[in-house]
């Protein structure tokens, strides 16, 4: 099969990329100007690069030509300015989907990555640009399907999995949970999320038009428990510390008289709900069988590739423990 890949720069994209080649298909990807080392190929790689932007509607030309699948993972992330935000999430996946009309055979699937964020009732400007990004495929007439994984953690993720484990991984000092610590996470292992993907492409079945999957976990895990998990896998010392919701929401508003905890604000109330998802649908029809994240994170604190923060802007503070 032929399969398009937006996104193949990013930590999701890379092993995607990697297995759809391993496992024989042919493979083309939209890379931005400039970006082309973080692609991260060997010189002999087979894949296709299509240099182009998803907020330039020329450059996507032909993209999605003879393709079977095209798998939608590009995405600006709360990090990045909302105006931003809106241009590649949801400007950018409107020109993706003009190219699909024009190009695209009819049989194409459009898969979109869309992230179970989508459905947390805390707003945030990034779940609300992937909810409309979703909306945006789903109203565009193509055969769709949209995965939503949860908390993604796994092996070369600088941005949250490795500023985790080093914080976990300290040999002094407390790590501070800003909250009761009893709200249930699912994370999802990389490998795991690909596996899903790789069976729905073999599996026409699953195949039909408009199919929503939840992808997590086998079994959610309380706050407090995902931290002690992550510091026992690193053979960390520190000490895990709660603080009650009740004092960090007086403490918020404290602060909140000198400046703008809005930021604060919507990431302890995340942290504080429960992620629950049901993940039934994909595991009896598919065959799907996700590693607890227990399993999952004794691998991935395996060697020292997370010890050095170099590669990362430390955004461990993002879970759970940025309160105030």
């Amino acid at each position: 099969m032929r399969i398009a890949v937006t996104g193949a720069t990013g930590f999701i994209g890379k092993y995607l990329v990697r297995r759809l080649v391993k496992d024989g298909h042919d493979v083309r990807v939209l890379c931005r100007p400039g970006r082309e080392a973080a692609l991260d190929l060997p010189a002999d790689s087979p894949v296709e690069v299509q240099i182009g932007d998803l907020t330039d509607a020329e450059s996507l030309e032909g993209f999605s030509t003879d393709v079977d699948f095209l798998v939608h993972l590009a995405s600006a992330h709360d990090h990045f300015e909302e105006s931003h935000m809106q241009l590649v999430n949801v400007k950018g996946t409107e020109n993706l989907v003009d190219e699909v009309r024009k190009n695209a055979p009819k049989n194409l699937v459009f898969v979109v990555v869309s992230s179970a964020v989508i459905g947390v009732p805390v707003y945030s400007y990034y779940r609300d640009s992937k909810r409309v990004q979703e909306k945006i495929v789903r109203g565009a007439s193509l055969n769709w399907a949209s995965f939503r994984p949860t908390l993604v953690y796994g092996k070369g993720d600088y941005r949250h999995t490795a500023p985790l484990l080093r914080k976990c991984g300290a040999q002094t000092g407390s790590y501070w949970i800003y909250h009761e610590g009893v709200s249930m996470l699912n994370p999802v292992h990389i490998d795991d999320l690909i596996e899903a993907l790789m069976l729905f492409f073999a599996h026409p079945a699953a195949q039909e038009d408009g199919r929503v999957f939840e992808i997590a976990g086998p079994e959610g895990i309380a706050f407090n428990d995902f931290v002690d998990a992550t510091i026992q896998a690193t053979g960390g010392k520190v000490k895990r510390r709660n603080i009650a919701r009740h004092w960090v929401n007086r403490a918020l508003f404290l602060k909140g008289l000198f400046k703008d905890v809005t930021k604060e604000r919507r990431g302890a109330g995340y942290f504080s709900l429960h992620h629950d998802h049901n993940i039934t649908p994909i595991r009896e029809e598919l065959g799907w069988d996700p590693r607890t994240f227990r399993e999952g994170i004794v691998a991935v604190a395996e060697g020292d590739w997370w010890k050095d923060d170099g590669n990362d802007g430390g955004h461990a503070t993002s879970l759970g423990t940025g309160g105030v």
